[in-house]
């Protein structure tokens, strides 16, 4: 009986020493405890094996534990789940950019004739190469958030805030660069004669003063108040289950050329009754304080400051296409009266299904470097994505088609019309969804974030191709 005791009486004072070492190396979930060994004679074994296991050996079983935080898995959804979640999903927000895209065009078709772009014909320069890059900026800050959004950044709320507050200083100073470079390209292109007319010192100067100033407080404001609509929706539709990847870059794009255009009309309409007063030159050193201030807030900031040089290359490259695409709509705009109206829409759903394409990539991506991920399975999601998207494409574009054809008689639709129009708008979305899927992959491999290059890649290029399929669709039908 003496043994028994003492046998019973070291078993727990181990279950005890056990309990406190397990306590002292939990992580933060709380699995169930197994319950403490009997006290009984017949323990005495299990005493000696207690005692005689290495106390590292508890220590790794305990601390190896997953983390309930860990992130998911990336292929827990079913092909039925993810079919569901793209149609719920996108097509509503394909719908709303599209709609936008349209509405931008009708604004800027008004604010075209207002008195200060008969003063400044170098308005009809700056605006649509200012409109392209801010846009595409945007969507850039779009992609970023998604991502941290579906890494589990928005967890937490105070480091969630932080990164949408650091993502705006970086949006507002590269929109404050853009400004300026798009003022200045316009100012320089206005020395070139006009109708035999050139303008004289005086007059350049105030003009260069009202496009920097235009296009200054344009891209600050503008993107300020895109930039707190996209930190909210990626917000809010990650509270509420939605991948932020699915609707953040059509909201961006739907709502960021209107929010320009119609800044762009205040902006215009109050500056040109001052062009003689020094009150535009004022402007531009006001925001280019402001500007080299943010310069210094996001230098500072060691998750943002690299992205500050990143992404300018693609942003030159998506306006010299864009203004390919411009200048094929103004050579067959008389010829085709109804062609203008559907650039926007082949052009917009073209380019947003590749860019909400390219944002889940991008995730896809980033959550692969955190940990193992099945190639082939994930290359298996992507397909099916590609070929979601693409099928949404279709009803979209036809449903676009038929309204303006409703509203604009000026458009002949025939059933060979409608058959040449939905393969090109087939190849179209096939080709940008190629394009994200390449450039995605091929960006990661070198070291870039898709996050920072992929967008103006993929719009530039929707617009240069998607303009030249609907020519092609005039000629041929």
């Amino acid at each position: 009986m003496s043994f028994s005791r003492t046998s019973n009486d070291n078993l727990t004072s181990e279950w005890a020493a056990l309990q406190s070492t397990e306590l002292l190396l939990m992580p933060d979930h709380h699995s169930p405890r197994p319950p403490p060994p009997p006290r009984s004679a017949s323990s005495s074994s299990s005493a000696i094996s207690l005692t005689t296991l290495p106390r590292t050996s508890s220590t790794i079983s305990l601390t190896t534990l997953p983390h309930p935080t860990a992130l998911p898995t990336e292929h827990q959804k079913t092909h039925r789940q993810i079919i569901s979640e793209l149609t719920i999903e996108v097509l509503p927000a394909l719908l709303i950019s599209v709609a936008g895209s349209i509405l931008a065009g009708y604004i800027l078709g008004r604010i075209q004739g207002e008195a200060a772009f008969d003063r400044v014909p170098a308005l009809f320069i700056m605006v649509p190469i200012l409109l392209n890059l801010k846009s595409n900026i945007e969507l850039n800050m779009s992609t970023r958030l998604s991502t941290q959004a579906n890494l589990g950044t928005f967890d937490r709320r105070r480091k969630g805030l932080a990164v949408m507050r650091s993502n705006i200083e970086l949006l507002l100073l590269q929109s404050a660069a853009i400004g300026a470079a798009v003022g200045l390209i316009s100012s320089l292109l206005a020395l070139i004669p006009s109708r035999g007319n050139t303008p004289s010192a005086r007059d350049f100067f105030q003009q260069s003063a009202l496009l920097l100033a235009t296009g200054l407080g344009c891209a600050l404001l503008g993107s300020a108040i895109i930039g707190v609509l996209i930190c909210a929706t990626v917000w809010a539709s990650h509270a509420l289950g939605i991948d932020p990847d699915n609707i953040g870059t059509p909201i961006a794009s739907s709502f960021g050329d209107m929010s320009t255009l119609l800044i762009l009309s205040l902006a215009t309409s109050l500056l040109i009754a001052h062009i003689h007063t020094p009150w535009p030159l004022a402007l531009v050193l006001i925001v280019l304080t402001l500007t080299v201030l943010l310069f210094r807030i996001v230098a500072r900031n060691e998750h943002m400051a690299h992205h500050i040089g990143q992404g300018w290359l693609p942003l030159v490259y998506a306006a010299a296409t864009s203004s390919i695409a411009g200048i094929v709509v103004e050579k067959y705009a008389e010829r085709f009266p109804g062609m203008p109206a559907l650039v926007p829409v082949m052009n917009g759903i073209g380019g947003n299904i590749g860019t909400v394409f390219a944002s889940r990539l991008s995730t896809s991506l980033h959550r692969a470097s955190r940990r193992d991920a099945s190639a082939g399975a994930a290359a298996a999601e992507h397909n099916l994505v590609m070929c979601i998207l693409l099928f949404i494409n279709i009803p979209v574009q036809l449903g676009f088609l038929a309204m303006h054809r409703l509203v604009d008689a000026s458009l002949h639709v025939t059933l060979g019309f409608v058959l040449v129009y939905v393969a090109a708008t087939i190849l179209h979305g096939l080709a940008m969804l190629l394009l994200g899927r390449l450039a995605c992959t091929f960006l990661w491999a070198k070291g870039y974030d898709p996050d920072d290059y992929v967008n103006p890649f993929i719009t530039g290029t929707g617009d240069m191709l998607g303009t030249l399929l609907l020519a092609l669709v005039f000629l041929l039908v």
